[in-house]
């Protein structure tokens, strides 16, 4: 150990022989410099990293504090709030449920089959839609739901930051707010997108996004500490704050119901990765995997839907040569940060946790991660 802004604890985890063009020794240990590094000069309160191949856990380190000015410090099983990186995750279980023969929807069906209130939707612009959003440009974010990006109102905010709410609320308010562009024509990411799928996939299988989550995603992949409801379920010291404290909604305790589906799960790197790696697999090997999806729909959903956005189902795409190399996703809220990368050619995943001291800067953890990761 070294005290550094706090107890600083990194671990190497089972290296094992790697695929030709995966990262070797020199390159874990230039990671953990470069993590040492970030917590000497105090850029983020804790940081968590993980990187897994298809033969185990390679690398897993923590560095830092849960909360800034605490006495805890972050460790391997930390649990922290991931942000957009929950989009992927989030996406992938609403495909399972694409997939099942006993829960009746499609991606191109309309949401206004769960959702009315979508068909004859109002235009920002003026006008009426010509058709409501499908379920599939809900998840690749041309549904023409409001974007946190652009011209978002005080009550918008309110239907995607108010974890008083219950997804059944969040989305009713969410579709009083007109589209700001018909269905399909445009790219517009979109958080509150992700809080209508996740309501439609409730009101399609008839069981909470939660129970979804675990059920189809976490129990199959041994995921156990990754969930939208950490408190009750885990210690307050387990669960990584950073400041101020007031930005996490698990702080909310009995009041925090509502799960920002493309927004507020909490899981550890190493959980990310497990995940990430059954992407991987199922991507590059048959349709016999974990999560039971075939490689076609794997496949599917790392199809971008534009080339403006090179976004695909949940998840943002890197190609080279016409080729999916790459599927990642990053993630902020408030000082919550995150980033989440399969990368198909090399056989890995790789994922990074981290809160900030000072929610206005960026910690230079991804920076670090993608030199570690693509040699940049």
């Amino acid at each position: 150990m070294m005290i550094l802004k706090g107890v600083v604890s990194l671990t190497i985890g089972l290296l094992m022989a790697l695929p030709s063009g995966a990262m070797c020794q020199d390159q874990l240990d230039s990671l953990e410099r470069e993590l040492r590094e970030i917590a000497k000069n105090g850029e983020a309160v804790g940081v968590q990293v993980a990187v897994r191949g298809s033969t185990g856990l390679l690398y897993s380190g923590a560095l830092g504090m849960i909360s800034d000015g605490g006495d805890k410090a972050v460790d391997e099983e930390t649990l922290f709030l991931i942000a957009s990186c929950s989009k992927p995750i989030a996406s992938t279980c609403a495909l399972t449920l694409v997939q099942d023969d006993t829960v009746s929807i499609e991606l191109e069906d309309s949401i206004s089959r769960w959702i009315p209130e979508y068909g004859g939707a109002e235009l920002r612009e003026g006008g009426v839609a010509e058709r409501p959003p499908t379920v599939e440009e809900v998840m690749c974010h041309r549904a023409g739901i409001y974007s946190q990006k652009s011209r978002m109102t005080q009550q918008q905010s309110r239907w995607i930051r108010d974890f008083r709410l219950t997804l059944e609320e969040s989305v009713n308010g969410i579709v009083a707010s007109p589209l700001v562009g018909p269905p399909g024509a445009q790219y517009a990411y979109s958080g509150a997108g992700y809080c209508v799928l996740g309501r439609v996939a409730e009101l399609a299988s008839g069981e909470s996004f939660e129970s979804l989550l675990q059920e189809r995603i976490c129990q199959p992949l041994g995921m156990s500490r990754t969930t939208y409801f950490p408190a009750g379920r885990f210690p307050d010291d387990e669960i990584a704050t950073g400041t101020p404290r007031k930005t996490s909604p698990h702080l909310l305790g009995e009041r925090h119901r509502l799960p920002l589906i493309g927004g507020s799960l909490y899981t550890t790197a190493e959980d990310m990765t497990l995940f990430g790696v059954a992407i991987c697999d199922a991507w590059g090997n048959s349709d016999d995997n974990p999560l039971g999806l075939s490689q076609q729909m794997i496949r599917e959903a790392g199809r971008p839907r534009s080339e403006q956005s090179q976004y695909g189902l949940g998840w943002k795409v890197v190609k080279r040569n016409g080729k999916v190399i790459r599927l990642s996703h990053s993630g902020a809220l408030n000082s919550h940060r995150a980033w989440f990368v399969v990368d198909l050619e090399k056989g890995i995943s790789v994922a990074g946790c981290w809160t900030l001291t000072d929610p206005g800067r960026q910690a230079p953890v991804t920076e670090a991660l993608q030199r570690f990761l693509i040699g940049n």
